[in-house]
């Protein structure tokens, strides 16, 4: 089952596997939760710009809201799954 998470929520999270859903919605797979979240916004939105940093060290997953520009950072697994 998957639950809206507020950014808030999130800090310190790494970020296992990630994909886009109905071309909207940003899931994410966190280390130590069994289901996936849904990424939502101060602003209650869910469109995000999607970038990883798996160069730097540690890699880096970047989120930024497409509808009031707030950014997300939080640790990349290495292995992370790409979107099909």
């Amino acid at each position: 089952m998957v639950k809206d998470v507020p950014i808030s929520n999130l800090a310190g999270a790494v970020v296992t596997a990630w994909r886009v859903v109905d071309h909207i919605n940003l899931l994410l797979a966190i280390r130590g939760q069994a289901d996936e979240v849904r990424l939502k916004c101060r602003c209650e939105r869910g469109h995000w710009i999607v970038r990883e940093r798996p160069a730097e060290h540690p890699p880096k997953f970047l989120a930024t809201c497409h509808n009031c520009g707030t950014r997300l950072e939080l640790l990349l697994e290495p292995a992370v799954s790409r979107p099909a």
